[in-house]
């Protein structure tokens, strides 16, 4: 991280992008932004309006995202295009800004009127063979489907109207932030704490996934009913009904993350029949951590972990864990409303 006032310096690899000058709008980091989500803004202070017009006019309407934590700026940052705006003469610019990438702050060059910084543009790579990429992630896509049968029946207990349950749905979250608001701050936040058991999180035997790409020849089939409807992706999604429950969510997410993808990949050895792509693996890899209607300090942390991580196989591991522990989770609320609900990975940790 940089402190302020003043940066260090990073050596560039051989094989790193050019270094590139950018302009940094800065953000609480529980708000950090994933690939291909946007977030509208309402731009009105001066120094604010300064940067708008510089980077539009300089960089092509591409801004830093600068994730603030307490001990600065998070070296990480989500890079955003302007999407679109609008200048009102008394509410200022109204923007929508979309993450199209990922870069790694090498310096800060200005901190008044606004930050400016030099960056340089981070690449995922990924390993030659995805047979274990796609391992994990259909462990991902069964752990979907998991939670969204887990919170269905939790919805289907708050219904019923019963006190205690209501009680224990408002008081979740403080308990499980507690321990992770320090990390940020903590050296071996990477390290051993979060090191992915392969063995215990994935279920051979378990095959359910969620078809993210059976929709494409469907769409294309019926682009002529799509005329009678509103032209944006997102109505259209949630009249389908893919934004219900979590499951639909994530689809969604998968769906504009692999749009906004501006990287091209390279690998030795081509997708089996049935395996996801280096492209649909990465995509997958971000909408995992994109279904939450709410989040709170971990699922933010989570999330800048998933940002700072340019290998997609490990990025897939940290996505299976972090779903592994909702689970862990959601089961305990299960049963603090009298519901035994059994994970599918339950038998074979037993057994061992």
């Amino acid at each position: 991280m940089f402190n302020f006032p003043g940066a260090g310096r990073m050596n560039l690899g051989e094989d790193q992008a050019l270094p590139k000058e950018i302009c940094i709008l800065p953000f609480p980091y529980e708000e950090v932004l994933l690939q291909g989500e946007t977030k509208e803004l309402r731009l009105y202070e001066d120094r604010f309006i300064q940067l708008f017009d510089y980077c539009m006019e300089n960089h092509g309407g591409v801004v830093g995202m600068g994730m603030l934590a307490d001990s600065g700026i998070i070296q990480t940052v989500p890079l955003c295009e302007v999407e679109a705006y609008n200048r009102m003469e008394e509410l200022g610019i109204l923007v929508t800004i979309r993450v199209v990438g990922r870069a790694t702050l090498f310096d800060l060059t200005q901190q008044e009127p606004y930050i400016k910084a030099v960056c340089v543009e981070i690449s995922d790579t990924a390993p030659p063979n995805l047979d274990l990429p796609n391992l994990v992630a259909q462990n991902i896509e069964t752990s979907i489907l998991t939670l969204s049968s887990m919170e269905y029946q939790l919805q289907e207990a708050a219904s019923r109207g019963d006190d205690e349950v209501l009680e224990m749905l408002e008081s979740d979250d403080e308990m499980r932030a507690r321990a992770v608001k320090a990390k940020l701050q903590d050296d071996n936040f990477y390290e051993e704490d979060n090191v992915f058991n392969f063995d215990a999180a994935y279920d051979e035997e378990d095959d359910d996934h969620i078809d993210l790409d059976e929709d494409d020849d469907e769409d294309d089939d019926d682009d002529d009913d799509d005329d009678d409807d509103d032209d944006d992706d997102d109505t259209d999604l949630d009249e389908y009904g893919y934004a219900e429950d979590r499951a639909g969510k994530f689809r969604i997410a998968y769906k504009v993350a692999k749009m906004y993808d501006m990287q091209g990949y390279t690998v030795q050895q081509p997708p089996g029949e049935g395996e996801r792509s280096a492209q649909d693996l990465t995509a997958l890899s971000w909408a995992a951590f994109s279904t939450d209607d709410m989040l709170d300090e971990q699922d933010a942390t989570y999330r800048i972990q998933a940002l700072d991580i340019n290998d997609l196989f490990e990025r897939l591991k940290l996505a299976s864990l972090m779903l592994k522990e909702k689970k862990a989770e959601l089961k305990t609320k299960l049963e603090q409303v009298g519901i035994n609900y059994s994970l599918p990975d339950e038998s074979d940790s037993e057994d061992e």
